[in-house]
């Protein structure tokens, strides 16, 4: 389990070179939120929990199209003053840090879920999309939806980034954006037959499975030149690497002449 951490509210940074200036966890639109959970959010989260790898993909973007017209409860939380003790006058929002340094900002769907996880914290109802925002703002990879319950569901980078855009959250592997981006990004690799975009959540949850088709008889050094030229293809364009969380490649031999993937256009 990730440790707490204690992190101000956000004060308008830059994000992965996107302008949040001004905006700030507003629960004034939310006077009357009596607390409870979204149904139809609460339902695709605990199907999504019992869902096998071939069907997440598409569960996924039912939930994050969901929050993404909803709220979240963000909870803050007492830090404690200069004697070590608690104070509810100053509240600061909650952050998870891994072993890894890596930051989440746990979200709940509703004032029983956040009970469960921590009967201090203080509700803020919050749009999802801000609270992705803020996320961002504050370094976060993930948002933790309900983390202390059975149906937790980890929001990943990529959806992060589409709520916090506005955009619709599309697996990798379905994304126009992403495929043009790997057929564009194949062009002119000398030894690279043909290139396949597939869903990897069977590898992990998220993950982009490149399937490379290559010419036979490559030795290793070409075959990891190709890989390697690849990804940093994929990997200099900022809108696209936000819409990728991870990437797993499996290599073949190219069979059919129909897989070969067009040179470079002259200049």
């Amino acid at each position: 389990m990730p440790e707490p951490a204690h992190s101000p509210e956000a004060a308008g940074a830059d994000s992965g070179g996107l302008p949040w200036a001004g905006r700030r966890i507003e629960a004034a639109q939310y006077a009357d939120d009596a607390g409870s959970a979204d149904p139809a959010v609460l339902a695709l989260a605990r199907q999504l929990a019992g869902a096998a790898a071939p069907d997440r993909a598409a569960l996924e973007e039912r939930l994050v199209a969901a929050l993404a017209t909803g709220r979240v409860l963000v909870p803050l939380l007492a830090q404690p003053d200069a004697a070590g003790t608690e104070s509810r006058a100053s509240m600061a929002t909650a952050l998870l840090q891994g072993p890894d340094g890596t930051q989440a900002l746990p979200v709940f769907t509703g004032v029983a879920a956040l009970a469960a996880w921590d009967p201090a914290g203080r509700p803020v109802p919050t749009a999802t999309t801000e609270a992705a925002r803020s996320a961002l703002e504050e370094g976060c990879v993930a948002m933790l939806l309900d983390v202390a319950e059975e149906h937790a569901v980890v929001l990943r980078s990529s959806q992060l980034w589409a709520l916090a855009m506005g955009e619709v959250w599309l697996p990798a592997h379905a994304d126009p954006v992403v495929r043009l981006a790997v057929a564009e990004a194949a062009q002119g690799i000398d030894g690279l037959v043909g290139v396949r975009a597939e869903d990897g959540a069977l590898h992990a949850p998220g993950t982009l499975r490149l399937v490379l088709s290559l010419r036979p008889g490559l030795p290793p050094a070409v075959v990891e030149g190709i890989v390697a030229r690849l990804g940093e293809r994929l990997a200099a364009a900022p809108d696209v690497r936000r819409r990728i969380d991870d990437l797993a490649v499996v290599l073949h031999q190219a069979t059919e002449p129909a897989d070969t993937v067009p040179p470079d256009p002259a200049p």
